[in-house]
Formats: C-alpha cells, sequence, structure tokens
C-alpha cells in the first residue's frame, strides 16, 4: 500500500481520471473532495462494513484501542490553530513595539516551545 502525506489543497491523480484532494484538516477531521467517474462506486467504509462489505485486507485491522486522554494525542495542527499562532504573534510584535519588550520574549520563546519551528517552516513551505 503506498501512503502519502498531503498538505490542504494537495490533490493525487489516480489513473489520470480519479483526482483526490485534500480540502481541510481541522479539529481531528479531514474534508477530501474526488472526482471520479461514475462507473467507479465511492463508498465510505464505515458504510460498506456496516452493511456486509468487507474490510480491505491492505488496511490495518481496527486497533480496538480507547482514545488515550488528550494530553498523550498527537497534537493536530488545522486551520484554526494556524491562524491563532498567526494572531499571538501579531500580539507580540506590538507588545515589542509599546516596549514591553521583556514579556515579548518570555511568551514568544514559550510559544516557540509549543509551536516547533519546522511546524512553521512545513506550512509556509505549502
Amino acid at each position: 500500500m503506498l501512503k502519502l502525506t498531503l498538505l490542504p489543497e494537495e490533490y493525487l491523480l489516480i489513473n489520470d481520471s480519479i483526482v483526490v484532494q485534500l480540502k481541510r484538516v481541522a479539529g481531528g477531521r479531514v474534508d477530501v473532495a474526488i472526482e471520479a467517474p461514475r462507473e467507479f462506486p465511492i463508498v465510505r467504509g464505515a458504510v460498506l462494513e456496516r452493511n456486509g462489505g468487507k474490510r480491505p485486507d491492505c488496511l490495518a485491522p481496527p486497533s480496538g484501542k480507547k482514545a488515550r486522554y488528550y494530553r498523550d494525542q498527537v497534537f493536530r495542527w488545522n486551520d484554526d490553530r494556524e491562524r491563532a499562532v498567526r494572531v499571538m504573534k501579531q500580539v507580540l510584535d506590538q507588545l515589542e513595539q509599546d516596549g514591553s519588550r521583556d514579556a515579548a520574549q518570555l511568551l514568544r520563546t514559550q510559544l516557540d516551545r509549543i509551536i516547533p519551528t519546522f511546524w512553521e517552516e512545513d506550512l509556509s513551505a505549502k
């Protein structure tokens, strides 16, 4: 099985006739747009299995694990978090201009600990 990582608005082209585009990632959910000829049925996995269909063999079986506590979950980046970081940086810039340079630097250091720089670089590259 091919495994790819996409950023929002990136897409895949399958066999010159099927386009799959990642539209948005927000709150642990992903919006995907699919353009395919009508002769290719597209069925959500949960609907397929609920109607007696078989889970494809190439997929890993469901883990069956309970969801972990929020603090143990992977940090998911989304549009809302990106906007929040931009606003926080604007406020920090304003604090520095208003003469609160030490407080702004302290907050900027804490923000950098929460949002690693390499994530920001990945996002700005899109």
